[in-house]
């Protein structure tokens, strides 16, 4: 049975993606429809001004910048004499510079303006999706994207824990053996799930991996007890800071591996579908957050998140995920791995799609929750800048990485359990 649908997988022609593409792209759409129109379209002037010693050629470099956004309501009947209320949203921190950089934007809502700047950087990530699916396949997924996004990823993390650490005069400087374990683990993960490098493979690269360990551990103890300020407190820090590092490792490019292995084993179907119910999740989640939330979920984690958008995302996902699942399954036909999941005659599609709805809508967001606590922990707004209005690599994929083993284990106990006749 694997083999003929390995067989039947191979002949598969580059026009598939139509579907999926546009699936993700009407989601998208439907989100910034949605986010704009929960608001009153009332008239005002949104003021950013932003500040500090960045935007200064005489700043001190020690005073962080800010960015402070007024929105400064309009009077329904216009009178040049009558001073406007001011309602400020986030008050500088820091010291002010005298250099001040002022963006005035008027008649317009903060949704409306944020939908705008969203909007055009997801329909040109989607669109840089579709060409790599469309002229690449699954090799461009698995030979370039999940290792470019698994760099890109650690790189964020690890780069607003240095920058915290940095600013705290806590920094050990530890980047050999930050990039020298991340080698590490991606060798002994995603490459192992790719099969061979450099001619290795199978237990050699079992046996690189192991070295690479070593190296790593010989590596730790010797920049601490050779460090200039060697002592308890400083190795405190250094093996904290190691330790973030680490946890970064098996949060992200180790759950993101299992991409590998169930592009390989099932097809990317399998990586598109759970992560189109994601978006769908996290789409409703902000819907209802704004059209009923009044609850807050986790307050002091994730400010914005309610209990009515957490309870309404699920409902939501869970109800799509079937008819989403069915599109797929008769999109890529019945002999796929799409289809012979499911069951003889797709007989429990309903029960599969419902078992991933409820998981993505349960606890993938939970990714997301992690990712809040360690950006305040480390005073950052986003993890990057990477893509205008989301933020960074892991801002848009922190859920999708939680998503990534379940599938892959879920799937692989569904197929074991299928009989040759079924």
């Amino acid at each position: 049975m694997s083999r003929s649908c390995n067989n039947h997988r191979g002949k598969r022609t580059a026009p598939r993606f139509k579907v999926t593409f546009g699936t993700w792209l009407f989601f998208l759409l439907g989100k910034t429809v949605c986010s704009t129109a929960a608001f009153t379209p009332k008239p005002h002037a949104l003021l950013t001004i932003r500040g500090g010693s960045d935007f200064t050629p005489e700043g001190d470099g020690d005073s962080p910048t800010f960015e402070t956004t007024v929105i400064q309501e309009m009077s329904d009947t216009p009178n040049d004499k009558e001073t406007p209320m001011v309602n400020v949203e986030s008050a500088p921190v820091g010291k002010a510079s005298n250099a001040v950089s002022a963006v005035v934007k008027k008649g317009m809502s903060p949704s409306l303006t944020n939908a705008i700047e969203r909007t055009g950087p997801a329909l040109l990530m989607l669109g840089i999706l579709y060409l790599i699916l469309k002229f690449t396949g699954e090799k461009g997924l698995l030979y370039g994207l999940v290792p470019l996004m698994q760099l890109g990823m650690y790189s964020e993390t690890t780069g607003i824990i240095e920058s915290f650490h940095q600013k705290n005069n806590i920094d050990m400087e530890v980047k050999l053996e930050k990039w020298w374990w991340f080698a590490t683990i991606f060798v002994s993960t995603t490459l192992r799930g790719l099969g061979s490098i450099g001619g290795l493979t199978g237990e050699y690269l079992d046996l690189l991996s192991y070295f690479m360990v070593v190296v790593g551990l010989v590596m730790a103890v010797v920049g601490m007890a050779s460090h200039q300020s060697a002592g308890p407190d400083m190795f405190r820090k250094y093996l904290g800071e190691l330790a973030a590092f680490h946890f970064a490792l098996i949060f992200l490019v180790g759950q993101s591996s299992f991409w590998v292995k169930t592009i390989q084993s099932f097809g990317m179907e399998w990586v598109l579908y759970p992560a189109l119910l994601v978006v769908i999740n996290d789409t409703m989640a902000y819907v209802f957050g704004v059209l009923l939330g009044k609850h807050k979920l986790l307050p002091r984690l994730s400010p914005k998140k309610t209990v009515e958008g957490f309870i309404g995302a699920a409902v939501s996902t869970c109800a799509a995920a079937g008819p989403l699942l069915n599109l797929f399954v008769n999109y890529f036909g019945e002999h796929s791995k799409a289809s012979l999941v499911m069951g003889n005659g797709n007989r429990n599609l309903v029960k599969h799609a419902l078992i991933i709805g409820l998981y993505t809508s349960l606890i993938s967001p939970f990714g997301g929750f992690l990712a809040s606590a360690v950006k305040r922990a480390h005073s950052a707004k986003d993890f990057g800048t990477l893509i205008p209005g989301h933020g960074g690599v892991v801002d848009r994929f922190d859920c999708q990485v939680v998503t990534a083993p379940f599938i892959f284990f879920y799937l692989k106990t569904c197929i074991e359990k299928m009989s040759p006749s079924t």
